[in-house]
């Protein structure tokens, strides 16, 4: 009966610790907890970007702070990772490897008008994000070696569009 009694009071005990904490306590405010919770992602994001470049993808840019959704991301990276540097980073955030979800619509709608900016400055065959809000562009729009001043002028033009993640791109050519 002790035992039980012990047990009993020892779940009450929590019960109320979860109950205060839930609820906050002068001075704190909820914003603490997505305060914890920002810090908490962006950590986990720069655990995976040392592991990355200790797994030889040494320029992986720093994780960014998008003002526009209030969060934490990867930093733009136009080259592929390898898939061991992959496979060794991945325990780090499952989620980066995982589908991601379709972007929120107010973003996929600056990344449409992004879209249309580029277009009217000199590059028509600059498709519209997919749901993901990604641009899937034609091999001719990836090809790095030999940069475009059209669209690199473009895209300066239309700088106000860009998200501070940068630029999603996906080479249209691979399924």
């Amino acid at each position: 009966m002790r035992t039980w009694l012990v047990a009993f009071a020892t779940a009450m005990s929590v019960a109320l610790c979860l109950t205060m904490c839930a609820c906050g306590s002068p001075g704190h405010s909820a914003g603490a907890a997505g305060a914890a919770q920002d810090s908490a992602r962006r950590s986990q994001l720069e655990a995976v970007v040392q592991c990355l470049r200790a797994h030889g993808v040494s320029d992986f840019p720093d994780p960014v702070y998008d003002s526009s959704t209030g969060q934490w991301n990867y930093g733009d990276y136009r080259r592929d990772i390898p898939q061991r540097a992959e496979q060794a980073c991945q325990h780090l955030d499952p989620s980066a490897v995982s589908p991601s979800p379709p972007v929120p619509q107010a973003q996929f709608l600056a990344l449409v008008r992004l879209a249309q900016c580029i277009r009217q400055h000199g590059v028509p065959t600059w498709p519209d994000p997919d749901p993901l809000g990604e641009f899937r562009l034609p091999p001719s729009l990836m090809e790095k070696t030999n940069p475009n001043p059209v669209e690199d002028s473009a895209i300066r033009a239309c700088q106000r569009y860009v998200p501070s993640g940068g630029i999603d791109r996906v080479n249209a050519a691979t399924p």
